[in-house]
């Protein structure tokens, strides 16, 4: 199972150790203060609430305990426990994209180093350090690394479970159990993993790696683990959580009768139709599909994701290179180990679960991405095979071309990541909500009142909140009167569904920001105005009418020529931030559209 020949430079080989982790650390927290370019979704609700917790001592509407083990009432339910980890973080410092980010960076960290430390346990020390480096330079381990999202808080306490299993003797193995209290509440989706995962890792380690070792110690352990979904389980209709029961799909699923109904009015009437055609059958097919829809190559290696949150569109969660490495890694782990290999086939098919199981979209790189830590050590156990296969003089040569292609490919990840994603995918992460917060903030210095006309704008409020470090302990009290009321206002600006009137706006005495979904726009006809737009195609983001912040400046017509400094939006100054990122159209007057949503010029 392990490989012979242990490195006999000790010292070298621990420097090999710290350079891995030092480029996973490079690629997780460079300008992690710039990209992604904004926060998003449920990176919202954990940072806000963190900071919340860290000052009061409860969440953000203060009705909820931190010791409670519940999801936060009043919102999507998600991870129970995910804030602690930017709670330090914005708690000391205040929130920034920096604060809010570098504690889930940082655990992503900690995950190479416990890939590198699994496969090290398993095939022996140049495997583990081969997978390090794969583990540090993975795209979508960088990727998902440098947001606030949930899921590899989760996995990485389940392979840090699992390595437990590998490494702890006697009574100690019950210490498992602490990274499985973790991963089961700090993602609501991989739930459903928790007890497939745990009686995987735990009989395989057992039967097959400790050889029927400890027996008493790993029957504890899943004692212990079926304690803990079983308490959730119990508790969990008089929690928030349970809003997430009715997003599991099932064959009642309300899609499945359409479809059997689609099915039987398309086909020629045979007495086939009730044999195909019926609710099992149509289930059964859009369970496989689901599942099998994980394993794309397209996702997993060339394009990635469709949601643009999710990933970069141009480049897969892996490298092309890697498809091949996969392969050969599982090839030969067949041939030398093949009940290892069996373990890691197992883990593999059970992480879409989530994925299958959802009605709110597969988003595989979210729900089934468990998997991909195990790929990332067949990746390395096929590395170290090809190498081992070539003659022992050009093993080097080998080592350093493989090495070499990597860094080409790792290369041009990072260019598209740092350099063309925050330009063509800025709004992937919300950017023009960051700018209006920026521009708001700016117009309060010199006392210029700004409406942002929205129909949601709880939503739009909590964007502000963040992107202007409100939340305080002085603070804090009036932000929650002012959730409580519904009435979104702050210094000089408020968030508002309510239209002003035609003399409000001809009076020029406010900024009325909206976007052309907004139900007031009608109002502005052919009224002068700036705007907020999209950095990837100068399509208008929001209108700004009444303009007193940046009208004086000498705006451009479009969006171009950005460097990294200009996504530090809130560093910037009042100039470079409105030539910048406030345009001004050839034609700056927003007219009726026609059906095709084209200007009417006439």
């Amino acid at each position: 199972m392990k490989q012979t020949g242990k490195p006999k430079l000790r010292w070298w080989y621990a420097g090999l150790v710290a350079l891995f982790l030092v480029i996973a650390t490079f690629l997780r927290l460079w300008y992690l203060d710039r990209i992604p370019t904004g926060i998003v979704m449920d990176e919202f609700d954990y940072v806000l609430n963190a900071k919340f917790v860290y000052h009061t001592g409860s969440n953000i509407y203060d009705n909820w305990s931190p010791w409670s083990l519940t999801t936060f009432p009043d919102e999507v339910p998600k991870g129970e426990l995910t804030y602690l980890v930017s709670l330090p973080f914005v708690g000391s410092f205040g929130l920034s994209l920096l604060t809010a980010r570098i504690g889930f960076a940082l655990i992503s960290v900690l995950s190479v180093f416990v890939i590198y430390s699994i496969a090290a346990t398993l095939f022996g020390p140049w495997v583990g350090l081969i997978a390090g480096f794969m583990a540090a330079i993975n795209p979508w381990s960088i990727y998902f690394g440098r947001t606030a999202y949930d899921v590899p808080i989760s996995i990485t306490f389940y392979l840090l479970a699992f390595l437990c299993l590998l490494k702890l003797r006697g009574a100690n193995i019950l210490l498992t159990l602490l990274p499985l209290f973790f991963a089961f509440y700090n993602y609501i989706g991989t739930k459903l993993l928790f007890l497939p995962y745990v009686f995987t890792t735990v009989i395989g380690v057992w039967l097959f790696i400790r050889k029927r070792e400890d027996t008493k110690w790993f029957v504890l352990v899943l004692l212990g683990a079926i304690l803990i979904f079983g308490q959730f389980v119990f508790r969990v209709q008089t929690t928030t959580a349970s809003l997430r029961m009715n997003q599991l799909f099932t064959p009642f699923d309300p899609t499945i009768a359409t479809e059997v109904d689609t099915q039987r009015r398309l086909t020629l009437d045979t007495p086939l139709t009730t044999l195909f055609a019926n609710k099992p059958i149509v289930y059964l097919k859009t369970m496989v599909v689901k599942f099998f829809g994980a394993f794309s190559p397209g996702i997993i290696f060339t394009n990635g994701e469709g949601m643009s949150s999710f990933s970069l569109w141009e480049h897969g969660l892996f490298y092309p290179l890697d498809a091949l490495f996969l392969l050969i890694g599982a090839a030969l782990l067949l041939t030398n180990a093949p009940i290892l290999l069996t373990l890691f086939a197992i883990i593999i098919v059970i992480s879409p679960i989530p994925a299958i199981f959802s009605t709110e979209g597969t988003t595989y790189a979210h729900r089934a991405a468990l998997m991909y830590p195990f790929f990332t050590m067949l990746i390395a156990y096929g590395i170290y095979g090809c190498v081992g296969w070539v003659k022992r003089n050009v093993r080097s040569v080998a080592a350093g071309s493989i090495a070499l292609l990597y860094i080409i490919l790792t290369a041009n990840f990072a260019y598209l990541y740092f350099f063309r994603f925050p330009y063509y995918n800025s709004e992937s992460f919300g950017l023009s909500q960051r700018l209006y917060t920026r521009y708001s903030t700016l117009a309060a210095t010199h006392g210029y009142k700004v409406v942002n006309l929205t129909d949601s704008p709880d939503l739009y409020f909590r964007n502000y909140m963040f992107y202007s470090d409100l939340p305080s302990s002085n603070t804090i009290p009036a932000i929650r009167e002012t959730i409580k009321t519904k009435q979104y206002s702050w210094d000089n600006t408020t968030f508002t569904k309510a239209c002003p009137t035609k003399a409000d706006i001809d009076a020029g005495q406010t900024t009325y920001i909206l976007s052309i979904s907004s139900p007031c726009k009608e109002l502005f006809i052919n009224r002068p105005m700036t705007a907020i737009t999209s950095l990837s195609n100068g399509g208008m983001q929001y209108m700004l009418f009444n303009d007193s912040l940046c009208e004086k400046y000498a705006l451009s017509s479009y969006p171009t020529g950005f460097t990294m400094d200009d996504f530090a939006v809130e560093q910037l100054t009042e100039a470079q931030f409105c030539k910048k990122y406030i345009v001004r159209y050839a034609d700056p007057l927003y007219r009726p559209q026609n059906r095709e949503g084209n200007w009417i010029t006439q």
